[in-house]
């Protein structure tokens, strides 16, 4: 019984974080669905600062995402699915003799 009390909660919770509205629309636009560091830059930072951003905005999603995704985690975006920095410096250490 407790476990489904915890589940119904649980979904309760998502139900209401999805229908948040967004309250700063024209600010979350600026910054993440018009900015490079949202829309192009493949550098850990600019992902991490991207999630921090959507997090300062629940509710909000750029238009130009697939129907469905309602975060920039929830899609695809550059540097998805990599570690650290892309480039020289993500092929790790070089040998020097």
């Amino acid at each position: 019984m407790k476990f489904a009390v915890i589940i119904a909660l649980a979904f309760a919770a998502q139900s209401a974080v999805a229908s948040e509205k967004c309250r700063s629309q024209a600010t979350f636009d600026e910054r993440m669905c018009n900015s490079h560091m949202c829309t192009d830059c493949v550098l850990d930072w600019c992902m991490s600062q991207c999630q921090k951003l959507q997090e300062e905005h629940p509710g909000c999603r750029c238009q130009s995402w697939a129907e469905g995704r309602d975060s920039y985690s929830g899609g695809e975006y550059q540097g998805k699915g990599k570690y650290g920095d892309v480039g020289d410096y993500s092929e790790g250490m070089s040998e020097t003799v």
